[in-house]
């Protein structure tokens, strides 16, 4: 898959609860939440938020293997390939304006 930068703001938030329920109806809602965090590179959905309230960011790296790591600690089944699509699908909620977002990568 090719890179791709993610802007997030706080308000994107909903967005992304919204498209992790529609991509893994089966998981536990606050699992969804842990789950895209992780694969956005953050610890977990706190850190996540804490992150946000400072500002926009710009994500330029997914980390898959992370998200798929908590998939299999929740017990939830889910392919290594659908969970790249899952978190490559983010890339439509890029709201937040980049020119005033920060920048990270990995976290």
């Amino acid at each position: 898959m090719k890179p791709i930068t993610l802007a997030l703001d706080e308000t994107s938030i909903n967005q992304l609860k919204r498209h992790m329920a529609l991509r893994l109806p089966e998981m536990r809602p606050a699992h969804r939440t842990e789950f895209a965090a992780r694969g956005l590179g953050y610890r977990t959905y706190a850190s996540l938020l804490a992150a946000l309230r400072e500002g926009p960011i710009l994500i330029d790296h997914m980390d898959p293997e992370n998200a798929f790591a908590f998939a299999e600690r929740v017990e939830y089944d889910i392919d290594p390939d659908d969970v790249r699509a899952v978190l490559f699908g983010l890339s439509a909620l890029s709201v937040a304006d980049s020119t005033s977002s920060r920048h990270f990568g990995r976290r």
